[in-house]
């Protein structure tokens, strides 16, 4: 693979003829000069490389070169002969070099890209070693970053060094199954395992890799192993892993300093949520693998929660304490879902319960100002936002037009500007910093098409064009530039149809209805596609997940990805 590039021209914007005839004369002069080189008119300077012999002039290589520029006019004895000895450089890249220098063009490609990058900096030839860096970004992969990074750190190429470690942090999975990562001397490996920016799946991956690297060489590296196993996180490894493989590895177990890091991580699992999270940087782990899924909460038991990957139509479950309700409301922001009000059996919450994605575990946050159920709740800028719902009084259960924010950093709550219109079993989403609350149930029993958007900065409602159906318990989503509405409940039972809003217009578009009726709608969009994972119409429930492709506005059965078999859950994307 070959990339020849000839270097645009400096020249000012004075007038486009001038600039085209400067450019014109200067391609011909050189064109010139070079013809002349190669019929060795003129030349006043010979180049001699292992034998082989370059003529040049000198005014040209003095011109393009600052090393030849500095050896042709010091008092170097090089300056005044007619040889000039070049012993670090093969005479193929010289004679590359020399021709850059008379025509601004090279061919680079993967078997001298290294060779012309060190030459370009042997010679102070900056043009051409930004020709050599263009070209070697393009080759970097997991594969061979860490011989890149090496290269640019030899070249003086911080930009190209840039680009090589953040290839090698983003497949740190693959890059550690290369022979150079085994070939890493000590210090190299523990700077690279320490980096907190390392993008991996979990700390498991990192104690793997140590270990891996230990046992390559193991004879002469064994001295070592505390040294690289203290970069690893222990308390960040699941307290499984450690059970069935860190406590079974004798490196582990025939070293006292490495059994008291082992220790370490399983004494951080017996900690409570809240002093694991006081105990700050340890409590951080690395820049986890971002993979796009979406949390489905069981509401009406406990310990039950799973994950759907849209990647590879995969559930994933785990156990997490919820205190069983109906009528919450979950929100993800920053690692972290927040389940939110709902009613149990004494009627409705406060209770805010967080679950940590990363860390997999739950807790209390504080609880909310006043207990409500069938409210609705987005986050926005690092805030949760919560409007509505239904909360108990002399009249039996009562619609509410209460708005709170919870801020997150301060962990505090504050009343906002109440809604125009009180309602519940409505929906809410956040898009472009704004809030935007759409549908629901009034206090007398109407559903409602009605809609209104919420300003934080200016902290005021304004009431937007209503939704072409009046629909409660529907699906509400984010995607791009537009807010879906998805099925629900009419006024005269499950809704099949399907509109959208984009942001900045003044109405409400149809889109492509569901394939049926659905009262209960529970998705969330990855993507440009929105999944439809629990619901259920007034006779039976959807056997398969559907999901929604925007961009074709087309709706597909996914017999791939197994629903879920309930109806009572909380829903929302999440990033892991």
């Amino acid at each position: 693979m070959a990339s020849q590039r000839k270097i645009p021209s400096n020249t000012k914007n004075k007038s486009t003829s001038t600039s085209d005839t400067n450019s014109y004369e200067l391609s011909r002069v050189m064109l010139s000069m070079n013809t002349l080189r190669k019929e060795g008119a003129f030349c006043d300077v010979t180049l001699v490389v292992q034998g082989k012999r370059f003529l040049a002039h000198k005014v040209i290589l003095a011109a393009a070169s600052q090393f030849f520029r500095l050896l042709f006019s010091t008092n170097m004895m090089e300056s005044g002969k007619d040889e000039v000895p070049l012993r670090e450089i093969s005479p193929d890249i010289v004679q590359l070099v020399i021709g850059f220098i008379y025509t601004a063009q090279v061919s680079v490609n993967n078997s001298n890209m290294e060779a012309l990058l060190y030459a370009a900096d042997y010679f102070h030839i900056d043009p051409m070693k930004n020709v050599c860096v263009d070209f070697i970004k393009r080759q970097i992969a997991a594969t061979n970053c860490l011989d890149i990074a090496a290269l640019a750190e030899r070249a003086n190429c911080p930009g190209l060094k840039t680009r090589a470690e953040s290839v090698l942090r983003h497949n740190f999975a693959l890059v550690c199954r290369t022979k150079k990562f085994l070939q890493l001397d000590v210090t190299e490996l523990t700077r690279l395992l320490r980096q907190e920016r390392l993008v991996v799946c979990g700390e498991e991956e990192i104690y793997t890799a140590a270990l891996r690297w230990l046992k390559y060489d193991l004879s002469s590296r064994k001295p070592y192993r505390v040294e690289v196993l203290s970069c690893v996180y222990f308390p960040l490894i699941s307290k499984s892993f450690l059970l069935k493989t860190v406590q079974a590895e004798p490196l582990i177990l025939d070293s006292l300093e490495c059994v008291k890091m082992l220790l370490e991580g399983f004494r951080y699992h017996l900690l409570s949520p809240q002093d694991r999270l006081s105990l700050g940087a340890i409590n951080r782990p690395r820049q986890l693998n971002s993979s796009n899924r979406i949390a489905v909460f069981k509401t009406s038991r406990l310990s039950s929660c799973c994950f759907f990957k849209p990647k590879d139509n995969s559930w994933t479950e785990v156990r997490c304490s919820l205190e069983p309700r109906q009528g919450g409301v979950a929100v993800f922001w920053d690692r972290e879902v927040y389940i939110l009000g709902g009613s149990s059996c004494s009627g409705p919450t406060m209770r805010m319960d967080c679950y940590n994605v990363n860390l997999d575990f739950c807790y209390s946050k504080l609880r909310m100002l006043s207990p409500r159920s069938n409210l609705a709740a987005c986050s926005s800028q690092g805030k949760i936002y919560t409007s509505g719902g239904t909360a108990q009084s002399e009249e039996g259960l009562t619609a509410l037009d209460l708005f709170e924010s919870y801020d997150i950093r301060s962990e505090s709550w504050q009343v906002e500007t109440s809604m125009l219109t009180p309602r519940c079993q409505h929906r809410s989403v956040d898009a472009n910093g704004l809030i935007y609350v759409c549908g629901g149930r009034s206090s007398d029993g109407r559903v409602l098409n009605n809609c209104e958007v919420y300003n934080p900065t200016t902290k005021e409602w304004t009431e937007m064009c209503a939704m072409r159906e009046a629909r409660k318990e529907h699906g509400l989503v984010v995607v791009g530039n537009r807010i879906f509405a998805i099925g629900g409940s009419g006024p005269d039972g499950g809704l099949r149809s399907v509109e959208y809003f984009e942001i900045g217009s003044s109405t409400w578009c149809s889109a492509t209805p569901m394939p049926r009726p659905l009262h209960t709608v529970k998705c969330a969009a990855v993507g440009d596609v929105i999944y439809v994972l629990a619901e259920s119409s007034m006779s039976m429930r959807l056997m398969n997940t559907l999901e929604y492709h925007v961009k074709n506005d087309r709706w597909v059965l996914n017999a791939k990805a197994k629903p879920l078999p309930f109806e009572d859950c909380l829903i929302c994307a999440v990033r892991k």
